[in-house]
């Protein structure tokens, strides 16, 4: 039967290994050696977890191994304000989470006092996986005993947080979902936020009926004339254009340009040119469009342009398109940082390099579709990446004309270092297309496997 290795065992052997004796340790630590002794013989169940750290930090003993055998013990709220203060000190976030959760189940709390203290100490750190780490302790715990003020609260501010990694909208959007029940507990700044988000969120996944909800229920509480408002009223009037509904579309353009703001009366300017394309009056959409392009700033005339585009296309205008992807220099955002920019720079480049490829500048091509899939990539838009992939592999399939030597190499960094290799949808697409261009080239490398033609054969 093997020994249980509580804290003293560790710190024995700790000791041991460093060649220390008591005195010695002693000596280091300003801790007396009849505590370290009665330490290292468990003689003391709750010992000075202010003495158990520095020991701990003098011999190098992990910190989870330290704390752990004491936090059941632990009955003082100081005390464990003490350890968490360390563990945070140390961005160790499974020990954070589990002091946090001592803290609120010891016996002696008062369990608003130290909800509130959790919630406040978490909105006080700046890493937000640290903060993340506390609010998913606050929800956990006022889910399961039925708090729902700081369960609100805490669900809030993990969304807040979550929503800003690109790659995960779609997960955490059913996340921050469960915050709809309980929109009553917020403070209302707060709630009209959260549709406002929520609803912006729906829109980047393209749910346009809910983002349609979401922001209505956010305007339907505020009373402001606010550019956060009017933010709101513009992705409810470019849902209703996606889903094809340009009436409602213009009832609530109407109502957005009753707000004075400088950047609502050039964003109306480019909607009712944005209309002319959707109900296909070119002849109107393109003068008005060009337009738009001189008056807004460079970081907002991408989708102005890709509206050109799409009017181009339709028309078999190629000219029109050569001159527009001529002109990208004075389009192209020159930092973007929002779901949205990101897809509108992967429909550009998708755009580009199928136009290219159909111009023989296969290169230009082929690099502008790399490029497509690359800020797709960057918010997880596995149907866009999917089809940019397969438009690749048609292009190769049947225009016969060999890629150069460097793709393979290309879609190796942008499939490893994007898609991680996880999501069978892109693997099949992507292995179609490695299997079509090893029959030209020596393959590459996927997550550290070598592919070639054998290897991809059925």
């Amino acid at each position: 039967m093997s020994e249980v290795k509580t804290f003293g065992n560790v710190l024995k052997t700790y000791r041991e290994k460093a060649n220390l004796t008591l005195a010695e340790l002693s000596t280091k630590t300003e801790i007396s050696t009849s505590t370290i002794s009665k330490i290292e013989t468990d003689s003391l169940t709750r010992p000075n977890m202010r003495n158990v750290i520095e020991l701990a930090k003098e011999l190098k003993i992990p910190l989870y191994q330290a704390i752990t055998p004491y936090l059941d013990k632990i009955k003082r709220i100081e005390t464990l304000e003490f350890l968490l203060k360390i563990v945070l000190e140390q961005e160790n976030t499974i020990l954070i989470q589990k002091v946090a959760l001592r803290l609120l189940e010891c016996p002696k709390n008062n369990t608003f006092l130290s909800l509130d203290y959790l919630y406040q100490l978490a909105g006080s750190m700046e890493k937000g996986e640290l903060r993340v780490a506390i609010y998913d302790i606050i929800s956990r715990y006022s889910r399961e005993h039925g708090i729902p003020v700081y369960l609100a609260r805490s669900l809030f501010q993990k969304y807040m947080i979550r929503r800003e990694n690109l790659k995960e909208l779609d997960q955490t959007y059913t996340e921050g979902k469960e915050l709809l029940h309980y929109m009553s507990y917020l403070h209302r700044g707060e709630r009209i936020l959260a549709y406002y988000k929520l609803g912006v969120h729906a829109w980047c996944r393209r749910l346009y009926e809910e983002c349609i909800q979401l922001c209505k229920q956010g305007i339907d509480q505020d009373p402001s004339q606010s550019e956060r408002k009017a933010a709101a009223i513009l992705t409810i009037i470019t849902s209703y254009m996606e889903l094809g509904d340009y009436i409602l579309a213009t009832v609530y353009l109407d109502k957005y340009d009753e707000f004075n703001f400088p950047q609502v009366r050039k964003n109306v300017q480019y909607l009712r040119a944005k209309l002319y394309v959707k109900t296909e009056k070119f002849t109107k959409a393109i003068p008005a469009l060009q337009e738009c392009l001189e008056c807004q700033d460079q970081n907002d005339r991408l989708p102005i342009a890709n509206d050109l585009l799409a009017i181009f296309l339709k028309t078999n205008d190629k000219e029109g398109m050569q001159n527009t992807f001529l002109a990208e220099s004075t389009f192209l955002p020159a930092a973007p940082n929002t779901p949205s920019k990101y897809e509108q720079l992967g429909l550009y480049y998708r755009v580009k390099g199928v136009f290219y490829l159909q111009q023989d500048s296969i290169e230009l091509g082929v690099n502008s579709l790399i490029e497509s899939l690359v800020y797709y990539g960057k918010i997880g838009a596995l149907e866009e990446v999917n089809k940019s992939f397969t438009t690749l592999l048609i292009h190769h399939i049947t225009s016969r004309n060999n890629f150069s030597l460097e793709l393979p190499q290309k879609l190796e960094k942008v499939y490893n270092g994007i898609m991680v290799g996880t999501h069978e949808k892109i693997d099949s697409v992507f292995m179609r297309l490695i299997y079509a261009i090893c029959s030209t080239t020596d393959g590459l490398t996927v997550n550290g496997v070598k592919t070639n033609k054998t290897k991809l054969l059925p």
